[in-house]
């Protein structure tokens, strides 16, 4: 008995711990500030998709989401000029964010969706899917959805979840005294980035350093970004039928945008952009076209002159890039005009 003691009072002080941090995970938040948790990192423009989406009233036609490459690569304010000069009126915001996993650009979308009517979202994707969520996921997802992500296969799960009671006592005491937590609850005009934010011409780095993103990168550079970045990636290590199950997020994700912006009467489409010397093709080009176009500008990839690094293009590279895409946009917006 006095062996079983022990293992009985860590059992009872597991269980508690459980308990509290099950509490912890349920205690309410202010959305406002847990879109604002990400200030002072690499995903700081989460504060301004946000403020962007619920305080300002002009309205969103055309909405960009995706990774850095599609963030560098899509100049919003040229293609709303594009598309004024075309005919086609239309406010543009690229609500991009560094690194991927698709399901922050759902948790945008789903944002977005709330307080706007978009006629087009545009998905930005790469080559190959990734395997894991974004790493923002745990900052800025509603409980619910950590606690319930929607399929299997989640491979960020336990440790969002174990993330999930500290951020919600973050949230707790920031919502009583948002001056000791420094989370504001009320919207502020003097910090607000305006309609719609330039991310060309800089990238910012995963270290959080910025790269002046004006002139190209060198042939050298080049080459050892591509060989990091190839020796890194992987081929699909189950057979197709389990695609679902491999690259779950980014399969269950994508359905579940286009399951909403359909429901909006808001169309998709995909824009791929290719790395330096790398190829035109998309793994996940069938189950793309299955939701909407995808607009493949491989052409980009045997331009070294176009990029800054391996993967992101010059300001010059974007808008070339976001001058091209002003016709497929065209093209989109007037048949859901005239059909």
């Amino acid at each position: 008995m006095t062996r079983l003691r022990p293992l009985r009072a860590m059992l009872i002080i597991g269980a508690i711990a459980v308990g509290m941090a099950m509490m912890a995970s349920l205690a309410p938040d202010n959305e406002y500030q847990r879109w604002q948790l990400l200030d002072g990192t690499i995903h700081a423009r989460a504060r301004w998709i946000y403020e962007r989406t619920h305080f300002d009233p002009t309205p969103i036609d055309v909405a960009i989401v995706g990774p850095s490459r599609t963030g560098q690569g899509v100049d919003a304010p040229r293609l709303a000029r594009d598309l004024a000069a075309r005919g086609v009126p239309a406010n543009v915001v690229n609500f991009s964010l560094p690194e991927s996993g698709r399901n922050i650009n759902w948790l945008v979308v789903d944002q977005l969706l709330r307080e706007k009517s978009p006629r087009l979202i545009i998905v930005g994707v790469t080559e190959k899917p990734s395997r894991l969520g974004h790493s923002a996921f745990k900052f800025l997802a509603p409980a619910r959805d950590i606690l319930a992500p929607g399929y299997p296969t989640d491979l960020n799960y336990f440790s969002d979840l174990l993330y999930l009671p500290y951020r919600q006592l973050e949230l707790f005491t920031a919502n009583l005294f948002p001056g000791f937590m420094g989370l504001t609850k009320t919207f502020q005009m003097t910090r607000y980035g305006g309609q719609s934010l330039n991310t060309t011409g800089s990238i910012v780095l995963p270290d959080g350093s910025i790269k002046e993103g004006e002139r190209p990168a060198s042939t050298r550079e080049l080459a050892r970004g591509v060989r990091k970045l190839e020796q890194g990636s992987h081929a699909p290590l189950l057979p197709a039928a389990y695609a679902d199950a491999e690259f779950g997020d980014e399969r269950h994700y994508i359905r579940e945008i286009a399951s909403v912006a359909h429901a909006h009467g808001a169309r998709v489409a995909f824009l791929f952009l290719p790395y330096y010397s790398g190829p035109s093709g998309l793994q996940e080009q069938h189950f793309y076209e299955q939701i909407g176009p995808v607009w493949n500008a491989g052409f980009l990839s045997t331009h070294a002159e176009w990029f800054a690094d391996y993967g992101h293009l010059t300001r010059t590279g974007a808008q070339g890039l976001t001058d091209w895409l002003a016709d497929q946009v065209t093209d989109t917006l007037r048949k859901r005009t005239t059909g």
